[in-house]
């Protein structure tokens, strides 16, 4: 495997296949912007024996988490050989990042064979009516390794939550206002919206929680703010917090008085703290044992946080004493 420029090798024919295969570009000018698209991204390739580019894997990095694979092809005459998977899983070793892509039901079972998270995406403007998937290869290092710098905690219009904790048993209408709340953001965000996914112990079946919907939301770039913010802002809900020194982290909210409340968290594609949410929440459904221990640990949380500052505690202070069995559970499942 080699990097190639995709300008040096324009006219190449095997290179022009694969991105016919990889995007299926409207006709002959299609093809040409889609060469002039890559020209600006990175592009590792597989040279078979008699120099042809048997596949390539087009790219750009996202962010110091992680890189979008944009494009991905394998010649048919090469296919069944395990190439496509080396190439991802090269760029994942060599860049120690996780590798995000969107694709649709052709590819789905690449993906999911990889090891790839897969969450519902939007629809793509260049395939409409085409279901399509975010699919995220976890470099393990960086989830099992929490951001050391300071996350920067900017209030926009909210502030630090305080309250008596409350763990309640779970409720049968917790998947239904996730829904509801996911239909409004996929609604105001359209193609902005990467992912949304139910996180947070509301969304593990059987596990007493705080009764607030926890949503992970995956935007391109959460730096971006115009890219999502005033459409969430029209769609009724409250930029609450920023964090942008843990993973580019913004917080949204309800109004105050929603008869259901919940935190909307924005992150980039790729994001960390994304995977290790829907990682822990899978292995929480399949695991009674630490499903039932998680739920103890929340109850004496809740308890100590009461005990120690009353019914003003800090929801901050009440997931640090927590902080213990989420890391030990995230070496388990995260330990290369």
């Amino acid at each position: 495997m080699r990097h190639i420029k995709i300008k040096d090798h324009r006219d190449d024919s095997s290179v022009r296949r694969l991105l016919v295969l990889a995007a299926d570009p409207a006709g002959k000018q299609g093809l040409e912007d889609l060469l002039d698209e890559c020209q600006d991204l990175q592009v590792l390739a597989h040279i078979a024996e008699d120099g042809t580019i048997a596949a390539l894997a087009a790219y750009r990095h996202s962010d110091q988490y992680s890189l979008c694979l944009e494009f991905l092809a394998v010649l048919p005459e090469f296919q069944q050989r395990g190439l496509g998977r080396a190439l991802v899983e090269e760029l994942r070793s060599m860049h120690r990042k996780n590798v995000w892509a969107t694709t649709d039901d052709d590819a789905i079972d690449f993906y999911r064979a990889l090891g790839c998270v897969v969450s519902n995406s939007a629809e793509d403007p260049r395939w409409p009516g085409v279901a399509r998937y975010l699919c995220t290869l976890p470099y393990l290092p960086l989830l099992n390794n929490q951001p050391t710098e300071d996350p920067e905690y900017e209030a926009v219009n909210g502030q630090l939550t305080r309250g008596n904790i409350r763990i309640v048993e779970p409720s049968p209408s917790w998947p239904r206002d996730f829904e509801d709340f996911a239909h409004r953001i996929a609604g105001a965000l359209g193609p902005q919206a990467l992912a949304i996914e139910h996180t947070g112990s509301t969304s593990v079946p059987g596990l007493p929680a705080k009764p607030i919907i926890d949503i992970s939301l995956l935007v391109p770039d959460a730096n971006v703010e115009p890219s999502y913010v005033p459409a969430l802002e029209g769609a009724g809900l409250v930029f609450w917090h920023r964090e942008p020194g843990w993973y580019a982290h913004r917080m949204f909210k309800p109004p105050a008085g929603s008869s259901i409340d919940a935190n909307i968290h924005v992150f980039s594609a790729g994001s960390p703290e994304y995977l290790r949410m829907v990682i822990f929440r899978e292995h929480l459904k399949g695991d009674a044992a630490d499903r039932q221990a998680y739920a103890q640990v929340k109850r004496q949380a809740a308890a100590q946080l009461l005990a120690e500052q009353g019914e003003d505690g800090l929801v901050m202070d009440y997931n640090r004493i927590k902080e213990p069995f989420i890391l030990a559970l995230h070496h388990k499942l995260f330990a290369s």
